[in-house]
């Protein structure tokens, strides 16, 4: 049976999947918010699993409350 191979995206792409900008993504790196992975001294790739595992539904109950306003 052969090995689920996940993609490995650069920062750039990771970027572009999640809306934000290469800083925003070298942020969540640093802070631990995201998992990467160097290949030598410069290469950085981010699993594709890992990026979603950032993805959490937003409760409109909750987005009201913290942002205040209707959710409409």
């Amino acid at each position: 049976m052969p090995t689920k191979i996940t993609p490995e995206l650069t920062i750039a792409q990771a970027a572009e999947i999640t809306g934000t900008s290469a800083p925003t993504i070298r942020r969540w790196i640093s802070n631990g918010e995201l998992r990467a992975y160097r290949y030598g001294k410069r290469v950085i790739r981010i699993a594709y699993d890992d990026l979603m595992k950032l993805r959490r539904e937003v409760n409109p109950t909750t987005f009201t409350k913290q942002n205040g306003g209707d959710v409409a």
